[in-house]
């Protein structure tokens, strides 16, 4: 819905560049007590021919005729045509008490700082954080594989037990077809340096022998762990290079 009325022209009118002009609407209105209307550019005029509002204040006991001052701030002149939009029209609420004498006024941060004193202030800024891969596992499909940070962790053991662990392997997309033992050994003896993997082994061990249900999607066989049945790979920079040269050789 929108917020004004639009106002139309009634006559052929040519705003000069630089000039402005009055413009007849032919139209009264009556305004409920306790209210103004505000005489608004239009963002078409405005941006297409840089027609401007001026003195665009009605009193709710003024029951003339509706004119409208529209400036021209452009370098070339503007045609108005009977029927067209001209400007809009915005009721708005108001307080209408008295005002009174005072000899102070409330303490201000601002104070009596006049024009430009809030572009001196310190800009509140916008905090940003960027999050990496910190867990990957690995399916047979490398564009099936899932690569989690520490957002989606939050989903997982913490919901449970209100507590978050993750580990910081960052692994590249790899197109293993199947798991060989010497791969599982190998992931084995990365993951006994990898904290975070153990801790999340043991966090999961703690809830099995305490009949706690576990995360969902979480398993740990034969001390390795999965997440939907995909291997969590530890945090092992030469185990890492491995699965990269994998890829390459691979493509």
């Amino acid at each position: 819905m929108a917020a004004g009325h639009d106002l139309y022209a009634i006559n052929e009118i040519l705003i000069p560049a630089r000039g402005q002009v009055l413009v007849e609407t032919g139209l009264a209105i009556g305004l409920p007590q306790g209210t103004y209307a505000r005489l608004a550019p239009r963002s078409g005029l405005a941006s297409k021919n840089g027609i401007d509002i001026g003195g665009g204040v009605i009193d709710a006991d003024y029951t003339g005729e509706v004119r409208v001052i529209m400036i021209n701030h452009s370098g070339r002149d503007c045609q108005i045509h009977t029927g067209d939009r001209i400007a809009q029209m915005i009721v708005e609420k108001i307080h209408t008490k008295d005002a009174i004498l005072v000899n102070d006024l409330a303490t201000t941060i601002r104070g009596n700082k006049g024009f430009g004193s809030t572009d001196l202030t310190p800009k509140r800024t916008i905090q940003t954080q960027e999050t990496r891969t910190q867990i990957s596992f690995l399916q047979a499909r490398h564009e099936e594989n899932t690569f989690l940070d520490s957002t989606d962790l939050a989903c997982h053991l913490s919901k449970q037990e209100d507590r978050l662990m993750m580990t910081r392997a960052v692994i590249t997309k790899v197109d293993m077809r199947k798991y060989n033992a010497d791969f599982i050994e190998k992931v084995q003896e990365a993951s006994v340096d990898d904290q975070d993997w153990q801790e999340r082994k043991k966090e999961i061990e703690r809830l099995k022998e305490a009949q706690l249900p576990t995360a969902t999607h979480w398993q740990e066989i034969e001390g390795l762990l999965y997440y939907k049945n995909r291997l969590l790979i530890p945090n092992h920079e030469p185990l890492r290079r491995q699965l990269r040269m994998d890829v390459m050789t691979r493509y």
